[in-house]
């Protein structure tokens, strides 16, 4: 994959911009109120740059995200994916779930749970699943880089990160909101700083229902979903 900054597309996607956009607020709130300090940080960017500030960035998605994952356990990644495999799990069209089972089996050596296993061992039963996902990633690998395997991959992974860094976009965005208003208050309304102010103020608001509203565990599950579903066709297209 391509590289920039030493990242490649998923970790500018998923990882980059989800804490691009958590600081974004703060940025512009520092460009409209501040302008001689945001003429200083310009003189440095390219040196914050090469300081690693993207990489701190990207790390701190990545944790977040992390985060995330681990608390929503089954229902996201590849857990989900391995559960989704489950003969007790009815989320997948029976059809496409036997003919998985039969790829993974026939090609792996991987022999999947019965339901009766299920039910006496559920933790080696997911655990022998997991197995089976993690072949089939590793198996169709070559061919699935450049692929819509990929690119689902990359929206579970914004999905998820965006989730992590919730509490701060809300932070940010209810600090921008409230500074703005409040510089306002003593301007005159015809003004430029006024009108950028105004501006400013009203996006940070939308931003933050955007993050209450929008940045969900239900939309990290949607997007854990989708691309479960395509790590699973791969079976039907191999």
């Amino acid at each position: 994959m391509d590289k920039m900054f030493g990242m490649d597309r998923y970790d500018r996607i998923a990882r980059l911009n989800p804490a691009l956009l958590t600081v974004l607020p703060a940025l512009l709130f520092v460009f409209v109120w501040f302008p001689a300090v945001w003429t200083q940080l310009g003189a440095i960017a390219a040196f914050v740059v090469t300081c690693g500030v993207l990489f701190a960035l990207t790390r701190l998605a990545r944790k977040a995200g992390q985060n995330v994952e681990r608390k929503l356990g089954n229902r996201v990644g590849r857990l989900h994916t391995a559960s989704l495999l489950s003969l007790a799990d009815n989320r997948l069209p029976k059809t496409m779930k036997t003919s998985c089972r039969s790829y993974i089996e026939k090609h792996s050596k991987i022999i999947l749970p019965s339901l009766v296993d299920e039910t006496n061992d559920p933790k080696n039963a997911q655990d022998d699943r997991m197995l089976a996902v993690r072949w089939l990633l590793e198996h169709t690998r070559p061919q699935s880089e450049a692929s819509l395997l990929l690119n689902e991959n990359i929206s579970y992974g914004f999905a998820r990160n965006l989730l992590g860094l919730k509490p701060l976009g809300i932070a940010v965005t209810s600090a921008v909101t409230l500074g703005s208003a409040y510089f306002l208050y003593d301007l005159e309304v015809e003004s430029t700083a006024f009108v950028l102010g105004a501006l400013l103020c009203g996006a940070a608001f939308i931003g933050f229902l955007m993050w209450v509203f929008v940045v969900t565990k239900s939309s990290v599950a949607h997007a854990s979903q989708v691309y479960a579903e395509k790590i699973l066709s791969l079976c039907l297209e191999t």
